[in-house]
C-alpha cells in the first residue's frame, strides 16, 4: 500500500515513462475550502486501447513483462474509493494517457500529499531528457516548474546532473513553501 499521494503520482508517472512518454504534465490542486485535493498526470506516451483501459485496475493485469500482477492503479483506486473520491483514466492509442485522482481534502482515510519535490526529482534521475511540467495550485494560487525553461537556462548542462537535481529539489521545496504561506513545505506536508 502506498502511504502518500506523492507515491501514487510517482507510480503513474513511471508507467508513463515505460509507455514511451517524453513529456509529462503533473498537476496537484489543493482547495481546502472546497474540500478538494486532486492530482493529474498527463503524458504523450503510446496510449492504450479501450480493452486495456478496462483492465487497468485489475491487480492481475499488467503490461509489464516478467510481472504477474500490477498493483499501482488498484491501490490508487482503493485509496480513492475509501475516501469517496473519483478516479478517471482517459487514453488514446498513439496520443497518450491522463490519470486524474480526486479526494475529499478533509478525510481521515486520505493519504497525506507527501514529498512532491522528491517525487519530481526522482522522475528526472536518469531521465534528464524528459520534458516535465509540474504545477501545484493551493487556494487558487499556483507554482509551476517547467524543465524546458530550466534546460534552456542551463546551456547544455544535463538536468540529471547531481548538483542540478539538488538545486531543483530545493527550488521546488522553496516554491511550495511560499505557496503555502511560508510556513515551510515539510511542516505543511506533515500536517496536511
Amino acid at each position: 500500500m502506498m502511504e502518500e499521494l506523492a507515491h501514487h503520482v510517482l507510480d503513474v508517472a513511471r508507467n508513463s515513462l515505460e509507455a514511451g512518454a517524453t513529456r509529462l504534465e503533473i498537476t496537484v490542486e489543493e482547495d481546502p475550502d472546497a474540500n478538494l485535493i486532486c492530482f493529474s498526470v498527463t503524458d504523450n506516451g503510446s496510449g492504450m486501447s479501450p480493452h486495456m483501459l478496462r483492465q487497468l485496475t485489475n491487480p492481475f493485469f499488467t503490461t509489464k513483462t516478467g510481472k504477474k500482477v500490477g498493483l499501482g492503479l488498484p491501490f490508487l483506486e482503493s485509496a480513492v474509493e475509501r475516501c469517496g473520491g473519483n478516479l478517471e483514466i482517459k487514453s488514446d492509442v498513439g496520443r497518450g494517457t491522463t490519470v486524474v485522482a480526486t479526494f475529499p481534502y478533509y478525510c481521515w482515510d486520505r493519504p497525506p500529499l507527501g514529498d512532491m519535490p522528491g517525487t519530481i526529482v526522482s522522475l528526472l534521475v536518469g531521465n534528464g531528457h524528459l520534458d516535465l511540467c509540474y504545477r501545484h495550485i493551493l487556494n487558487g494560487q499556483s507554482f509551476e516548474l517547467d524543465t524546458g525553461e530550466i534546460r534552456s537556462r542551463l546551456k547544455g548542462i544535463p538536468l540529471d546532473t547531481p548538483e542540478v537535481l539538488l538545486w531543483l529539489r530545493q527550488y521546488l521545496a522553496e516554491g511550495l513553501s511560499i505557496l503555502s504561506g511560508g510556513e515551510g513545505y515539510e511542516v505543511a506536508r506533515r500536517a496536511g
